[in-house]
């Protein structure tokens, strides 16, 4: 199946930087008609400034505040007629070992990448109910993580949030059958932030992750936007990615193995 997002609402959270704004860039140019989400009200409007002649809206919004989210999908159905496509792109993470780590930061990153985006779209389910049974096929995209499908060391947090998101993507593909929308999931590896400091809470792991030599985010954009065209259940993106992904199913014993020897490894590598 092929979908056109030409002249289709999109709700996309996470808009205003990374791989969200490079998604955004990528559906202006196909004709969708876009609602940007994002906390930051300035970054948001520097991206309507550069989408010029798309329809593109701004909605300054904290996803994890829930009469914020409610006024969010209201204010988007009202402002656009209804609601053909949700893209769930906001996401936070941690980088440091679990010990080290809060219950502050491991309770801001559940809110953040699960809470948020799996009660959003509890929100927007009517509405893209609406939408498919006008014809349409309705989806709902979330963007999880390798870590979704693989513990990886000094991120624990992260990990236990995408693999929360992970599952609650795949419950919703039976539930979600019945009203006509597609659930679809893309699960990158490593990527090159904007901005490390502010997408990273804490920035303190004991194992190497190479993040200068991380995917680009115009590489998972551009599969997340060929996931939504082709209608793709689950996408690995990147070679790394796809390789760890793909062992974890056959060969699970010998990942864990990489894994650890990772971290020893680092450890090893900072005490001399």
């Amino acid at each position: 199946m092929r979908r056109d997002v030409r002249g289709r609402i999109v709700l996309l959270t996470g808009a205003s930087r990374g791989i969200g704004r490079r998604v955004a860039q990528r559906l202006a140019k196909r004709g969708a008609r876009l609602a940007l989400v994002s906390r930051s009200r300035n970054d948001l409007e520097s991206l309507r400034d550069e989408l010029a002649g798309a329809e593109a809206e701004i909605f300054p919004c904290d996803l994890t505040d829930a009469d914020a989210r409610a006024k969010l999908v209201a204010d988007v159905v009202a402002r656009f007629g209804g609601l053909d496509l949700l893209l769930n792109c906001a996401g936070v993470c941690s980088f440091c070992e679990f010990a080290d780590s809060t219950d502050a930061i491991n309770r801001q990153i559940l809110e953040i990448n699960f809470f948020a985006p799996v009660e959003l779209t509890r929100l927007c389910v009517p509405h893209l109910t609406r939408s498919s049974d006008a014809g349409y096929p309705a989806a709902v995209l979330n963007l999880a993580s390798l870590c979704g499908r693989c513990g990886i060391p000094s991120l624990a947090e992260h990990c236990a949030s995408k693999h929360a998101f992970v599952g609650m993507t795949e419950a919703w593909r039976g539930e979600f059958a019945r009203f006509g929308i597609d659930v679809l999931l893309v699960l990158p590896g490593l990527v090159r932030s904007d901005d490390l400091n502010r997408h990273l809470l804490k920035n303190e792991g004991k194992v190497y992750l190479d993040f200068e030599g991380a995917q680009p985010s115009d590489e998972v954009a551009d599969a997340l936007v060929r996931s939504l065209e082709r209608n793709t259940r689950e996408r690995a993106v990147g070679f790394v990615s796809w390789w760890v992904w793909f062992g974890k199913r056959m060969f699970p014993r010998a990942v864990r193995w990489f894994m650890k020897r990772k971290v020893f490894k680092f450890q090893r590598r900072m005490a001399r």
